[in-house]
């Protein structure tokens, strides 16, 4: 039960954080547009993509093979094997973020003007190239952090990280853009470098309030090992180099997803115009939304590969069951209901965000975010028992049947960008299903189909009827207290998403779903919570 609450309350503090930087990453972006422009926010998104591709292949892996290799030198009361992982992967890590930062910076002015095509975005590039190397070395404090299951120092880092970055964002944008639109856009670029820095700062200062407790731990622990530093570079990089391919699959083929739908769209007889819009309204509408819930469930994967890893170093192989079985029911039991009130709200939501155009998408999309969700689960799972390359060939698979399903499907008129979002849920669920079949293989027992699928799904299924008769209600009280329209829609949206969070909270305690034990784990107010609902007579 000890091990249990340790990893229910990281995942809940890793899903706090995330929620809170989510939120903060993205409204930003609406009085940013009124700062820079159209013009300046294209400046500002086009150094992105090739930034984000050398921050993975420099970092991608690195946490996950930190935060596992610690926590099982941890398990066995190896602490001086713990702190040498540490400091080899913090090493390796100011070398490649120096590597990376550099190359950036050195191919920047090619990048901008042969490849982009934009000169102007030389400035952008080279202001935001200096981020890679704090995020690189940020990311082996996390892995140590985390490998101790240890949540609270990365959680507060990533928060302390947004908030920063949006101020410079806000403050240099604002300073520069009277300059030009380039400087303007180069002064918000250079938020990512001031908040990765603050963050790195947090986590030194959390490392250095705890390493008494560090050498406390050392002095007391027969079982000190130390391993030759070439053994320990080849553990991080056999742990991350498949993570890291992993990382860099699902950009490639998004990116040639895209470069494919487009044609295909145009074969089936749709105008480029027409064409363009449909893409826009599910990868840019559609598909944020269903990505939403996963920041709920985030914290999950992020808290589970430690609590696996370590249970699997000590060979307790029951516990690797229980708390896996327990993660991915959770999932379930957040994405089903997700899945199916965008699907029922598919029409006001869009409405209320974007138009009623994203609805079509977003109908179908919907449903992806339950196996998207189930892929998050179940991969550190398999990445905690040391099967790194199972999810990535896996998620290989589905991808490969996803830009198949798209070629086929999309130029038919009738289902045009609806293929595209089957390919996507298609994707998804054979890399699930895979590491579902995987783990029952590797761990020697599966999940409850009963508790983990069919209960959620039936409670969802219930909460999706009820909120379908209710939105109506609300929608015309809406239309009473609001004379705008979309005032009136986003007021039924919420009252509808309320409603329906009460209801499927009822069902889920009302059929067991989820037990007294396990709510009482909910940090801070699990047992109060436990004994409210035991004196209401929802919970035995």
């Amino acid at each position: 039960m000890q091990e249990d609450g340790k990893f229910i309350k990281g995942a809940v503090i890793i899903t706090i954080a995330n929620i809170i930087v989510k939120i903060l990453g993205t409204v930003y972006r609406i009085p940013l547009r009124g700062i820079l422009g159209k013009e300046g926010m294209g400046l500002f998104m086009a150094v992105y993509p090739i930034y984000s591709m050398m921050l993975s292949i420099s970092t991608a892996g690195v946490p996950l093979a930190v935060s596992k290799l610690v926590s099982e030198k941890v398990a066995l009361k190896n602490y001086t094997g713990a702190r040498q992982v540490f400091r080899v992967s913090l090493m390796l890590m100011l070398a490649s973020g120096l590597l990376f930062t550099g190359i950036l910076m050195l191919a920047a002015p090619y990048y901008a003007e042969k490849v982009l095509k934009v000169p102007r975005t030389l400035y952008p590039l080279l202001a935001i190239a200096p981020a890679i190397a704090f995020y690189a070395v940020k990311s082996a404090l996390r892995g140590f952090f985390q490998g101790q299951q240890r949540m609270e120092p990365s959680a507060l880092a990533s928060i302390l990280e947004q908030i920063v970055r949006v101020g410079t964002i806000f403050l240099l944008a604002g300073i520069f853009v009277k300059r030009s639109l380039e400087l303007g856009a180069a002064g918000a670029a250079f938020g990512a470098v001031t908040g990765a820095g603050a963050g790195l700062i947090l986590l030194i200062i959390f490392y250095f309030r705890l390493k008494p407790e560090y050498n406390r731990e050392l002095s007391l622990s027969d079982q000190n090992i130390l391993s030759p530093t070439k053994k320990v570079i080849k553990e991080i990089f056999a742990l991350a180099l498949p993570v890291t391919i992993g990382s860099i699959i699902v950009p490639i083929v998004n990116m040639v997803d895209s470069t494919l739908i487009l044609p295909r769209l145009q074969a089936g007889g749709f105008s480029e115009d027409a064409a363009l819009g449909m893409l826009g309204n599910l990868s840019g509408a559609a598909m944020a939304l269903v990505n939403v819930p996963g920041i709920l469930t985030i914290g999950l994967g992020t808290s589970l590969l430690p609590a696996v890893s370590k249970a699997y170093a000590q060979k307790q192989h029951t516990l690797i069951q229980k708390i896996s079985s327990l993660a991915i029911r959770v999932s379930q039991i957040i994405a089903m209901p997700s899945a199916v009130g965008l699907f029922i709200l598919a029409e006001p939501i869009s409405i209320f965000l974007f138009d009623i155009s994203v609805a079509r998408s977003l109908s179908l999309a919907a449903f992806a975010a339950i196996f998207i969700i189930l892929n998050q689960t179940t991969t550190p799972v398999l990445q905690g028992v040391g099967k790194t390359l199972l999810p990535v060939s896996h998620m290989f698979v589905g991808l490969l049947v996803k830009v198949t399903i798209n070629y086929f499907l999309t130029p038919i008129p009738s289902i045009n960008i609806l293929g595209p979002a089957a390919g996507t849920i298609v994707a998804f669920a054979i890399a699930s299903y895979l590491n579902l079949r995987a783990i029952k293989r590797i761990i020697g027992s599966g999940v409850s189909v009963l508790a983990t699928f069919i209960k959620p799904a039936l409670n969802s299924v219930l909460m999706g009827i009820s909120i379908y008769f209710l939105y109506p209600l609300f929608d015309k009280m809406g239309g009473s207290l609001f004379g705008s329209e979309t005032l009136a829609v986003g007021f039924a949206v919420f009252a509808a998403i309320g409603a329906g969070i009460v209801l499927y909270g009822l069902a889920t305690i009302v059929t067991g779903t989820i037990t007294r034990s396990e709510i009482e784990l909910i940090p801070g107010v699990g047992p109060r919570l436990a004994t409210i609902l035991s004196h209401l007579k929802l919970l035995k």
